[in-house]
């Protein structure tokens, strides 16, 4: 190799290697209390934060553990307990923390963590689809409720800038923690709003315009073109709120129905959700959405051929596609399970 050439390599070698170590996060900690045989953490896999990109922690005996991950910006991690906060990350740092299961099954984040660690973790975070508040009944009080939801997210956009405004926070941590908030809060609006929709058609078929006119203000809340719309743990969940708040304003209920049942009868009904999907998202949303609804049917126990040429067709979209190993993964599990229920 001729110097200038091998010098040009090293150069490049170096710059590759330093740019690894910038983008490394550490994370050591130990689970202390009943130390489970491991346990998952999503993966911030394109900045996202989605249960269905996890990778695995094996604690030691005495509960130590270490997670390496790879990010080029600020990100959220969850360990994937139920109404536990998420970690905030920033690409090559070191955190130290303790992690403890509390009575109610969520998980304690302690240990060395920083101020915005310690006001973020203290908000909300119970999943914001239960829509189990305690603001009043749900079917009678909705503008209240709405009203109470958009007064607490406003209070803790307040704590977040305040965080900012005393320099504790970069304005991208800003930017992640303000989205998250507003997508959790939207995300509960839109459930409220749809859990509305089916108590009025259930009653009369007459549904109040305030409702949809809800619906619409929480499905068009939170930009789709912010850096990180993808990054809250509710992100796929929020669109899939807005996917159902498309479909019921696109669609006349009864026909809709229709051609779910005939769909249903074909074993065409996933495909029929991605057909929709693409209606009303595209670019990355469209595939972050996609390869999340594989996990979202893993999880509620659905499965059939479907979903097999679906996961070709994703191929074929998106052929490059950093979710396709946690899709196939998914896949192998559904056919695992399958396989035991015959």
């Amino acid at each position: 190799m001729k110097p200038i050439l091998l010098i040009i390599a090293l150069l490049a070698a170096v710059q590759f290697s330093c740019s690894r170590i910038e983008n490394q996060v550490v994370i050591t900690g130990q689970f202390s209390g009943d130390i489970p045989d491991s346990f998952r953490h999503t993966l911030p896999v394109n900045s996202t934060s989605y249960e269905g990109f996890y990778g695995s922690v094996t604690p030691d005996t005495s509960g130590n553990f270490k997670v390496m991950i790879d990010t080029d910006r600020p990100a959220l991690i969850n360990f994937l307990y139920l109404g536990s906060p998420s970690l905030i990350i920033e690409p090559g740092n070191h955190y130290e923390i303790t992690l403890a299961l509390k009575p109610d099954g969520s998980l304690e984040l302690g240990g060395d963590l920083s101020r915005a660690q310690e006001v973020y973790s203290a908000l909300p975070h119970q999943h914001p689809m239960s829509c189990l508040y305690s603001y009043g009944e749900e079917f009678t009080n909705y503008h209240s409720i709405k009203q109470n939801l958009t007064d607490d997210m406003q209070k803790e956009i307040s704590l977040l800038n305040d965080l900012y405004d005393q320099g504790l926070i970069t304005e991208q941590v800003l930017d992640l923690l303000v989205t998250d908030r507003r997508i959790y809060y939207h995300t509960a609006m839109s459930v409220l709003a749809s859990r509305n929709n089916l108590h009025y058609m259930s009653e009369d078929g007459k549904v109040p315009d305030e409702v949809f006119e809800l619906w619409k203000e929480a499905a068009y809340g939170v930009p789709r073109s912010g850096d990180f719309f993808l990054s809250s743990f509710y992100s796929w969940y929020y669109l899939q709120m807005c996917f159902f708040y498309n479909t019921y304003t696109t669609f006349d209920f009864d026909d809709f129905n229709q051609l779910r049942a005939r769909r249903r009868a074909g074993g065409t009904i996933h495909s029929h959700n991605i057909e929709l999907a693409g209606e009303y998202m595209e670019g990355d949303v469209l595939e972050f959405f996609v390869a999340g609804s594989f996990y979202y049917q893993h999880m509620r126990r659905e499965y059939d051929k479907d979903m097999v040429m679906l996961f070709e067709q994703f191929k074929g979209d998106f052929p490059q596609s950093r979710y396709i190993p946690f899709v196939e993964t998914t896949l192998e599990e559904m056919v695992e399970r399958q396989n035991e229920m015959n």
